[in-house]
């Protein structure tokens, strides 16, 4: 391992510097890996090779991947680099290169100064017994994640924004006015603190211990229910809270919690401070140097340090709290930069911001090839974005892909890469959906409405569905690219979505028999098959083979050439399950001409053949192939063939079972079609007595040849020994002859 990592750092220095950009600087925490297995190996240094600007700049990519790669190039300076020269490196790698000073793009703020100090008399009270045990449950068990609690917190800190922004609109007055509506997070590894503090609403000592001292009391509810009175939808929409448990789940991560709180109420002039260790007990107090707003410290418990580590809180922020509708500053950077776009109305968004916005989400460096910008009130209300992105790495075997579409309500993460939102086969879409309406467990990371859920999924698939059509018929060129690309996918919905397979199906495009006029083939929909079916066809008719060559020297093509009935071509090997499962399409059946049930749609087309060997032929095939056959009948599908085998399990079917199952299948006894006005055939008829040795060898190549032909052939070379006979028999007869 040591061996490879090295080999891998070595070959860093012979990258050109986009490709070094591109592999090593595309996000932070590949950054970080590859630097500290530079330290740990001692042979080669990033800061010898990029100068302190291109950090810098780099720095900007990893977080908003934004500033172009070319001015990145263009401005880094060509340095030659001895990966054998001893590196001078500290001993962390904080102190070697902090990515969140160097950062030229990110907006600074100096962090707001702590001139809190708690004051006057302290007031001791008690939860009561049945909180304390509420309290307890909160704080251990309802939550699945212990990060969600940054989550709620800035949550509840938006909320108190938005109630001080509508107090500001409504009346105009609000204590501390210059102070703008942000929230602000401050960690401290020394101290093992964590800080977050908003200029938001506040609270008055009455407000503090209603609020923090009686749990599932929300005062979000209560401001909606007020608002509501007078009608301000705008302003309820962007209300998060819901239950009054989220600040409890500060208890999860810290032993001991201050709360600072300053009403923006301008007759209210008196700041308190609010203290708990969460075992059932509260103090409150009067306190000095306190900002309008409220904030809160945690000190948190000795492992849980990783919660006053910038790089894990930023983390944290990005998934659950980047589109809160207000700037969130961590240490002074705000990180919140990418808006949520979703919200506003389909034509305000530009292609920049949607190229923008799918990067983010994705985590991807392509541009999305189909991007579908979708809002709905009925059934449910949602609001939504789907990308649909120029590759996937499942093509590459790879492992298979998460689901790429996140939920969320009201702008905050509920549930990331959600499985039930779209179906499986949907999980190359990348995207996200807001549900303002969506009943949330308390917890908030999960819905609790089974059915509504199942309703929302179903809005979502057709959806997306109708708009693969639509484009389909707006440019066909650049959807027959996206399906070349994700056909596999389509394939699988037809198989697995029983409700929506037909739908899906008219999404396929094959190969048919039919060529166009300049010789090559044309890749078709079902639909456009149905449309030239021949009056009084009477299915769709298609054949699997590995390739269109193959497909056409089929034999069970013979008498589809010869009539003119246009077949579809199938080359994958899920084709066969896509066709078995749609099973019918626009009211037609769909059937392989391997099967004996093709041979109906041209009866009457042929003369049956009066030929007084057929009878003959079919005893002596039955006897002489026993093991081999089931049934052996007469036919006249055929034209330049002597036999074929039909309704046979498929080579793909096979092979799948082989797989599943590591072993050998045995072959079962066949279905037998012959012509007996094939030359083989009559002349078989007339040696079958007079030299029954040659004869039993024709009879089994002829078998032998058929299974070639429907491709289950299992193992060719058992009949290099009969090949090798037959030949000898032939160069013996040209000799006596």
């Amino acid at each position: 391992f040591i061996g490879v990592v090295r080999a891998h750092c070595h070959a860093l220095t012979s990258l050109s510097r986009p490709e070094f950009h591109h592999f090593t600087f595309a996000n932070k925490p590949m950054y970080r890996f590859a630097q500290r297995t530079c330290i740990s190996f001692g042979k080669l240094r990033f800061s010898n090779l990029l100068k302190l600007s291109d950090y810098r700049r780099v720095s900007s990519l990893a977080r908003f991947r934004r500033a172009p790669t070319r001015a990145f190039c263009a401005k880094a300076e060509e340095k030659v680099i001895d990966a054998e020269a001893e590196p001078i490196v500290s001993e962390r790698i904080d102190d070697d290169i902090d990515l969140d000073n160097f950062d030229e793009k990110a907006e600074m703020k100096a962090t707001p100064e702590a001139t809190e100090k708690a004051g006057g008399s302290r007031e001791s009270m008690g939860f009561q017994a049945e909180t304390r045990r509420i309290l307890d449950i909160v704080a251990n068990s309802l939550y699945t994640e212990k990060e969600v609690f940054l989550r709620e917190l800035i949550s509840n800190a938006s909320d108190a924004l938005e109630k001080a922004r509508y107090q500001r609109n409504t009346d105009g007055s609000l204590s501390d006015p210059e102070k703008e509506f942000e929230i602000h997070i401050v960690c401290d590894k020394e101290k093992n603190q964590l800080i977050i503090q908003d200029f938001g609403i506040g609270m008055s000592r009455e407000e503090l211990i209603k609020n923090l001292g009686t749990i599932a009391r929300s005062g979000s509810k209560e401001f909606i229910k007020t608002i509501d009175k007078v009608g301000s939808s705008e302003v309820t929409d962007n209300i998060i809270g819901q239950f009054g448990v989220g600040f409890y789940s500060v208890f999860m991560v810290a032993d001991k919690v201050e709360v600072y709180s300053k009403s923006a109420s301008t007759a209210e002039g008196k700041a308190h401070h609010w203290t708990s260790t969460g075992d059932g007990n509260f103090e409150v107090s009067e306190a000095d140097g306190v900002s309008r707003g409220t904030k809160i410290i945690m000190h948190l418990k000795e492992e849980e340090k990783k919660y006053s580590d910038k790089y894990s809180l930023e983390e944290i922020i990005d998934r659950y709290s980047n589109f809160v509708g207000f700037p969130i500053y961590l240490n002074g950077r705000k990180l919140n930069t990418v808006q949520a776009i979703w919200t506003r109305s389909k034509g305000e968004v530009t292609k920049e911001e949607h190229e923008e916005f799918y990067r983010y989400i994705s985590s991807s460096y392509d541009s999305p090839r189909y991007t579908l910008h979708f809002s709905s009130d009925v059934p449910i209300q949602i609001s939504s974005i789907f990308y649909v992105p120029e590759t996937h790495t499942e093509k590459y075997g790879m492992a298979r892909m998460e689901p790429g579409v996140s939920l969320y309500s009201r702008k905050v993460l509920i549930t990331p890469k959600s499985k039930k939102l779209l179906p499986d086969w949907l999980r190359f879409v990348k995207g996200v959906v807001d549900s303002e309406d969506i009943p949330l467990n308390i917890s908030r990371e999960s819905m609790q409405d089974s059915a509504l859920i199942a309703k929302m999924n179903n809005v979502l698939t057709k959806k997306l569905i109708a708009y693969f059509a639509d484009e389909a018929k707006k440019d066909p060129i650049k959807f027959l690219d996206f399906h070349n690309e994700f056909h596999i996918f389509l394939k699988e919905g037809v198989c697995t979505d029983f409700t929506n397979k037909e739908k899906i199906a008219r999404l396929l495009r094959f190969e048919t028999s039919q060529e166009e006029e300049d010789g090559k083939a044309k890749m078709q929909s079902l639909d456009d098959y149905v449309s030239r079916m021949k009056i009084g066809q009477k299915a769709i008719y298609y054949l699997s083979a590995p390739n269109r060559e193959s497909a056409l020297e089929s034999p069970y093509m013979e008498t589809f050439k010869k009539n003119g009935t246009e077949v579809l071509f199938s080359y994958q090997p899920i084709d066969e399950f896509v066709m078995k499962n749609l099973g019918n399409f626009n009211g037609r059946k769909l059937v392989s001409i391997e099967s004996s049930e093709a041979a109906k749609e041209h009866e009457g087309t042929k003369e049956k053949s009066e030929s007084p060997i057929g009878e003959d032929l079919v005893k002596y095939f039955t006897n002489a192939l026993a093991s081999k056959v089931s049934n052996v009948t007469v036919t006249d599908r055929l034209v330049d063939s002597p036999a074929v085998i039909v309704d046979h399990q498929s080579s793909h079917y096979r092979k799948t079972m082989q797989l599943m199952e590591q072993k050998k299948l045995s072959m079962p006894k066949q279905k037998l079609e012959i012509n007996p006005d094939h030359d083989i055939m009559k002349k078989l008829h007339t040696i079958r007595d007079t030299n029954p040795e040659i004869a039993q060898l024709v009879a089994d190549q002829v078998f032998d040849n058929a299974l070639m032909a429907a491709d289950i052939l299992d193992n060719p070379r058992t009949m290099l020994p009969r090949l090798n006979n037959i030949l000898t028999h032939a160069m013996q007869a040209e000799s006596s002859s």
